[in-house]
């Protein structure tokens, strides 16, 4: 009466559902040095949620896919030295493609590196403005008898 009672128990055992570590999630939190590449519009109000897209040195693919948080930053921990490519676009067309230099030991090369002042850019503009303008009454001057 023994034999069938063991039979059931070894098929009972056999065919339970066993633990599955696929479904599992473990976590760390960790401190590192990352590189955070801030996104402002002109007026200093932050370009938040916005697509972005971070690709390592020799890569075609990207390796982070994600967007700007609610303060305009995109944030990435490299792996590898060289040049990374941060893409970061909205969906009215604005947006960047910038280079950031990693050194040896996986930091930002040089130091924090800010784009042209509004005012750099309308004094640029003004001044090919006049530049055209210029050449423009030249060449006119030159025609005339």
């Amino acid at each position: 009466m023994k034999r069938p009672f063991l039979m059931a128990a070894g098929c009972a055992l056999l065919l339970a559902p066993a633990p599955s570590p696929a479904h599992g999630l473990a976590h760390a939190v960790t401190a590192g040095r990352a590189v955070v590449v801030t996104l402002t519009y002109d007026d200093g109000s932050p370009f938040s949620f916005e697509s972005c897209e971070v690709t390592p040195p020799a890569a075609d693919k990207p390796s982070q896919v994600g967007r700007t948080d609610r303060l305009g930053r995109v944030v990435f921990l490299p792996d590898r030295p060289g040049d990374w490519r941060v893409r970061v676009v909205s969906e009215d067309g604005h947006g960047a493609d910038l280079t950031v230099p990693v050194d040896a030991a996986l930091l930002p090369a040089g130091g924090p590196v800010a784009g042209p002042s509004r005012f750099a850019k309308l004094v640029t503009g003004v001044s090919v403005l006049f530049g055209i303008f210029g050449l423009v009454a030249l060449v006119i001057t030159r025609r005339r008898p």
